[in-house]
């Protein structure tokens, strides 16, 4: 039976039951659950206005460099990864619910702030700032769904989160298309205020959420002396699941440019590649991460993780020389089914080996630190790719899948390990 607090997926009967669970079965039934997924929806379609018009909205309207929008993108991601654990180690202290409430209501501050950035200077310093919160934020929000739900809920309910997030960043990215084919510049500023709107209506949800978190559902406090510090096996599952992580800088830069450059696909399968993509993880996230829990259970999906990526990252190498247009689009296409089930498969295995492995004292923190992987992989992924995997060609691709497949096989027999010893 559940503890008190604990999200319970199932269905609530009556006759109805079977036609809602059919349209609303991926979602859980605890009402602060609900709650916290609509943050993410409205969180999430604000990112997707504002992302599709960043590159226009940095060059045209703060008048910036390509050079120095990629540099201050960078020193976005360098902040939040200083600041990523000593955030989750303040949600420890005071909950990881004011945490994250005030990460939403800086975050917004910060997108209100960038139309004003009329320099380098202070283009960066706003970038560094809302950085912390964009990378920060995660782990404070699993923090969170592991106060609400208790064993394989866990990993099901963060599947929800980004079901939520996938369809609401889809929506944003599609408005922000037509409002910048009819709106012009003043559309681009538009939204990125929208953006920062996005962040204080989610901040304001998470208020009410409040009152509805029950309260073993809270963390508490804990003495210098109590908080456990990760050990070697964690870190290491850390940093292969930042191996792994690099599938996203592969979605959304390698394989856009391994395109254009190198094959003889046109340029137009870009667009379809990412719709292709969204839809397969929406499909299958619920799928994918249904019933997984412990550390093994994540190391096995971190295992298929890294063997669908290599898959992935070898179809593409095969895409090198071939001159029909036909053949590049299928294998293009074909990868990016194999590169949304390794995402797919990573995220459920990284959310179940670090709920499995880090205790309920210092969760927050432990989190935080697990994450840096991710961070470290957004931060690297997009130069390593640029200058050694791509310009290698065939070989390149072959040698990522077979650092993809090692990482996943390691980290299934790291976890495997920790399991037993657990």
């Amino acid at each position: 039976m559940p503890a008190e607090g604990a999200i319970v997926m199932g269905d609530t009967g009556g006759a109805g039951a079977p036609t809602r669970r059919r349209f609303t079965g991926w979602l859980p039934d605890d009402r602060a659950a609900q709650v916290l997924i609509a943050v993410s929806f409205v969180d999430a379609l604000g990112t997707g206005l504002f992302l599709t018009g960043s590159a226009l909205f940095f060059t045209r309207t703060l008048h910036l460099t390509t050079a120095q929008v990629g540099f201050g993108l960078s020193m976005a991601g360098v902040a939040g990864l200083l600041c990523s654990v000593p955030i989750g180690r303040l949600a420890d202290r005071v909950g990881a619910l004011p945490v994250l409430t005030g990460l939403q209501f800086w975050r917004g501050a910060c997108f209100l702030a960038y139309p004003l950035a009329d320099s380098f200077a202070l283009f960066l310093a706003v970038a560094a700032l809302a950085g912390t919160g964009e990378w920060a934020a995660p782990p404070v929000v699993q923090s969170l769904v592991g106060r609400l739900a208790v064993g394989a809920g866990r990993v099901r309910t963060m599947s929800a989160l980004m079901v939520a997030r996938n369809v609401a960043f889809t929506l944003g990215a599609t408005a922000a298309g037509a409002a910048i084919a009819v709106g012009g510049a003043a559309a681009i500023v538009a939204l990125v205020l929208a953006d920062a709107v996005s962040f204080f209506l989610s901040g304001t949800l998470l208020l009410r959420l409040r009152a509805s978190v029950p309260a073993t559902a809270q963390e508490t406090h804990e003495t210098a002396s109590a908080k456990p510090r990760p050990g070697p096996t964690y870190l290491t599952l850390a940093l292969l699941n930042g191996v792994l992580y690099l599938h996203a800088v592969v979605l959304t830069v390698g394989l856009p440019l391994w395109i254009v450059t190198a094959t003889a696909a046109p340029d137009a399968v870009i667009g379809a590649m990412v719709g292709l993509n969204t839809i397969l993880a929406v499909v299958l996230q619920i799928r994918l991460g249904h019933n997984v829990d412990g550390a093994r259970a994540g190391g096995s999906r971190q295992f298929r993780a890294g063997i669908a990526l290599a898959l992935s990252c070898l179809l593409v190498a095969a895409t090198a020389g071939l001159e029909v247009p036909g053949y590049a689009i299928a294998l293009v296409l074909v990868a990016t089914v194999a590169l949304t089930a390794g995402e797919v498969y990573q995220a459920v295995g990284a959310w179940a080996v670090s709920y499995a492995l880090s205790p309920d004292v210092g969760r927050g923190y432990f989190l935080s630190v697990f994450n840096l992987g991710q961070t470290g992989a957004m931060i690297i992924g997009p130069s390593l790719l640029t200058t050694a995997v791509l310009p290698a060609g065939r070989t390149g691709w072959t040698i990522l899948a077979a650092a993809l497949a090692v990482a996943g096989t390691a980290a299934a027999v790291l976890a495997r390990r920790a399991d037993a010893r657990s």
